[in-house]
């Protein structure tokens, strides 16, 4: 038996690689797929020195970076799972999530990205909530809207 035979012909390498490196594309291509939302995952304050001095903004550290095509500038919305107990029935427990606030997007990582807090949020607004303001674990959706404006001079 000659050694040529186990070998397919030249013309069908060429064919078989580059099915191949168009498999090995799309599953590196998938892994990194764009997301749409993210939760908090770290909330920070700086101290401040003095009583006279204001007091710092919060920075919250969110998992969505410019891999998941964020940039500074951008809006998120805040939300909140609230557990709701079916008090008429004993039945099981529901889930409301809440729009609690916004965040604006100061700078931005690869994977990471800090955002503060946008002011203005209306806290009447809002259902009875233990904690108001924003916390680890609170889910974070971008605002879907329109493009941002570029001029040209």
């Amino acid at each position: 038996m000659k050694i040529s035979s186990f070998f397919p012909e030249k013309r069908y390498v060429k064919t078989l690689a580059l099915i191949f490196s168009i498999l090995l594309l799309g599953i590196a291509e998938s892994s990194f797929a764009i997301r749409e939302s993210g939760s908090i995952i770290q909330v920070q304050r700086k101290i401040r020195m003095s009583e006279s001095d204001p007091l710092p903004p919060k920075e919250y550290f969110i998992d969505l970076g410019s891999r998941d095509g964020l940039q500074a500038g951008d809006q998120l919305q805040v939300y909140r799972q609230l557990p709701v107990v079916n008090g008429q029935s004993g039945g099981p427990w529901h889930i409301l999530r809440v729009r609690i606030g916004d965040l604006k997007v100061a700078y931005v990582g690869e994977t990471s990205s800090l955002a503060r807090e946008v002011e203005g949020r209306d806290l009447a607004s809002l259902p009875p909530l233990e904690y108001q303001t924003f916390m680890l674990g609170d889910e974070v959706q971008r605002t879907m809207g329109l493009q941002k404006e570029t001029s040209s001079p």
